[in-house]
């Protein structure tokens, strides 16, 4: 019964720290293809103002992008290197609204949980990361968290 008691006490301890080590994991930096007629994506949400939980200044410019801006951050296989900043992507949402936005930022899928990161598990490989002025476009509710959009270059 002891050794029970302390085997419950063990895993109960050491749990969150296995949960928290599996979420830090990277997702590797290959997205899914770009179809031109529409990319599958989840759409999630990020300030990225000063303060924020973006993290910090975006990777693209080097500032801040407070709202109203329309930006995104993309997955690290879509934002390829940076070759995608400043560009112009429409975001479509299941309920046929849809919304143009710059690429200001990568929303990082190989690293992340670190103060870099403000302490995020890295990214899934097929995000965009969009201020909630976009999510205002598009008629979703930010308390969603995650959403199935389709993307193209605008």
């Amino acid at each position: 019964m002891a050794m029970a008691l302390v085997f419950t006490c063990f895993f109960a301890t050491l749990l969150p720290h296995l949960t928290n080590a599996a979420s830090c994991q990277s997702n590797g930096a290959h997205s899914p293809a770009i179809d031109p007629s529409g990319t599958h994506a989840i759409l999630t949400v990020n300030d990225f103002g000063p303060g924020g939980d973006g993290g910090g200044r975006s990777e693209c410019d080097g500032n801040y992008h407070p709202l109203p801006q329309r930006v995104v951050a993309l997955s690290t296989g879509w934002y390829n290197g940076g070759s995608r900043c400043g560009k112009k992507i429409r975001i479509t949402a299941r309920n046929g609204r849809s919304a143009v936005a710059k690429v200001v930022d990568e929303c990082d899928s190989t690293q992340g949980c670190d103060k870099e990161h403000a302490n995020q598990s890295p990214c899934k490989t097929n995000i965009v990361d969009a201020s909630k002025t976009v999510w205002n476009d598009l008629g979703l509710n930010t308390d969603d968290g995650e959403v199935a959009i389709t993307w193209t270059m605008a």
